[in-house]
């Protein structure tokens, strides 16, 4: 047999069990065939095969972010960028560029803004409000989604269109927040964002696809070859089928399903009956797309007070479960037959939880569905993980139950979420040290369009070389490099039952790998958020390849 590509002449860090370090990998086809020394490897030079030496740089496999919203982040870079936006004179500044290249009486749409980046938002100031839009946007409804995704400030123009006044009362899950008179100040929190974003136009179906693809594109260009995409519904996984079959698929694409996006609330009935129609059950699917499991919602997040707490915050109160109920024995009870039913299904549950008691509520839901209807392999995982008790990590690994980190979150939300929950807890969130010395199977994430999918920032940031200052790691937290490679490549894998086709660099592997020009197991600290992807492969085929 004769390779298609054949790289040689570097560092090919496998990430396999041993994570054993070659200097050469074959590929033929769509699968790699050879992995060893540059003799071995460049046996299966035939006439047709493309070489390439390496001249020292590294090979790795694929990365796989496991906690990514592909269609999000498609089109949220098709919305004003509020990401850089530092007062409410450049929100006005972004959103005047944004009408300027959009006709006339569109709905305006911005992403990406956060509380404390913007000094009149910040506390002591007069907050967010939709009088700061106002002045801007004119009778043209504006939505801007919060970096978290867990709001929306929307201007006074959308909330007419939506028909919210001072007597519309709090949907399930989600807040109208209201001023000291009781009218609405335009930020929606949670479930409420819904009231109005569905009154917003929908992108034609061309668009979406060609917004899923644009993003894919962009996350090429990084090095990622697989995503688990936490939240689609039917319309977005039919969309994924059609570029599937159209062969634009250039990223793995791992779907958890939600069926009441954007609103993060689901009920029993509403998910039993879905389920008792849908067929579906984790493993449905192909190596490019596949059903992973189901999304839930435990809580919502810091920075808005809507994250569950054990202690209050510094400001009083402990946040909420977001499932239905009218008090938090409801809501618990809700939460763990929500667990309970999709388990049943044999459908993996991965569910949102960043409050320490959130996370343990989702735990006992895990506990108890497993104890009355055992399902070794089911790998259910808490996302984000944000806030653990410290008897957590014990409970998780006696339960074989994982959890998906956001290490990147630790730098583009530190402020907010500090200044929400206190520098102390917040230093120790993500703990994905403590978590893989307790035995927890853990992957990383970026949560992009959270936070955008650099996965070179989130190795930096658990080692300790943190690129930014609220993102320091403890030195108890901290992980080898060893540690930090796998989290984004074979630790995923194992969450997708996919760990003998993907995530690392072996003979019948997928051939899915990034070449980089530096080695990351070797490079400085201060280098790693600087590794630069030179070459993309999916399949066997390169979908990136710099100059």
């Amino acid at each position: 047999m004769t390779a298609d590509l054949v790289l040689r002449g570097g560092r090919v860090v496998t990430a396999d069990e041993r994570f054993s370090i070659a200097s050469a990998l074959a590929v033929a086809g769509d699968r790699i065939i050879a992995v060893g020394d540059d003799d071995a490897v460049s046996a299966l030079v035939g006439p047709e095969t493309r070489v390439i030496d390496l001249d020292g740089r590294a090979v790795l496999p694929g990365v796989n972010d496991a906690h990514l919203h592909l269609a999000m982040f498609g089109q949220s870079r098709r919305n004003a960028d509020l990401t850089g936006v530092d007062s409410v004179a450049a929100l006005h500044g972004a959103l005047r560029a944004d009408a300027d290249r959009r006709p006339d009486g569109d709905w305006l749409i911005g992403e990406g803004w956060r509380e404390a980046s913007i000094a009149e938002f910040r506390p002591g100031g007069p907050g967010p409000h939709r009088t700061a839009l106002d002045e801007v946007t004119g009778g043209r409804p504006t939505v801007l989604h919060h970096a978290s995704r867990h709001s929306v400030l929307v201007n006074t123009a959308a909330l007419r269109v939506a028909g919210i006044d001072r007597d519309t009362p709090d949907p399930v899950g989600g807040i109208i927040v209201r001023d000291a008179d009781g009218e609405p100040t335009g930020m929606l929190l949670e479930s409420a964002g819904i009231l109005v974003t569905r009154h917003a136009p929908v992108p034609s179906r061309q668009d979406r696809l060609d917004a899923i693809v644009d993003g894919m594109r962009v996350l090429n260009t990084l090095g990622i070859t697989s995503v688990t995409d936490p939240i689609v519904w039917p319309e977005l996984l039919r969309d994924y089928a059609v570029l599937h079959q159209q062969g634009r698929l250039t990223v793995r694409v791992n779907a958890l399903l939600h069926w009441d996006w954007p609103s993060p609330s689901t009920s029993l009935e509403r998910l039993t009956t879905v389920l008792d129609h849908a067929g579906v059950a984790t493993g449905l699917g192909d190596d490019w797309l596949r059903v992973g499991g189901v999304k839930l919602f435990a809580d919502g997040v810091p920075s808005h007070g809507t994250a569950w707490l054990h202690q209050p915050y510094p400001n009083g109160g402990y946040g909420h479960l977001v499932t239905p109920g009218a008090d938090d024995e409801e809501r618990y009870g809700e939460l763990l037959d929500l667990i309970e039913v999709a388990h049943r299904h044999r459908l993996q549950v991965q569910v949102h939880v960043t409050g320490d008691r959130a996370a343990d509520a989702a735990v006992d839901g895990i506990i108890r569905a497993q104890q009355g209807d055992p399902w070794p392999e089911a790998r259910h995982a808490l996302i984000h993980g944000t806030l653990l008790h410290e008897d957590t990590p014990r409970r998780l690994a006696e339960h074989r139950i994982g959890v998906i980190t956001s290490s990147l979150m630790k730098s583009y939300s530190g402020a907010t979420i500090t200044a929400a929950v206190g520098a102390d807890r917040w230093s120790r969130a993500f703990p994905a040290g403590a978590l893989l010395a307790a035995g927890v199977p853990v992957a990383d994430s970026s949560d992009a369009p959270v936070c955008f999918p650099d996965w070179r920032r989130g190795l930096a940031t658990f080692v300790g070389a943190a690129p930014h200052p609220l993102a320091e790691v403890p030195a108890d937290l901290r992980l080898t490099r060893e540690q930090a490679i796998r989290l984004w490549t074979s630790a995923p894998a194992y969450f997708e039952h996919a760990e003998h086709r993907k995530g690392s660099l072996a003979p019948g592997r997928l051939a899915d790998l990034v070449v980089l020009d530096r080695d990351p197991t070797t490079a400085p600290d201060e280098e790693l958020a600087d590794l630069a992807p030179q070459l993309t492969v999916v399949g066997g085929r390169t979908v990136f390849e710099a100059g």
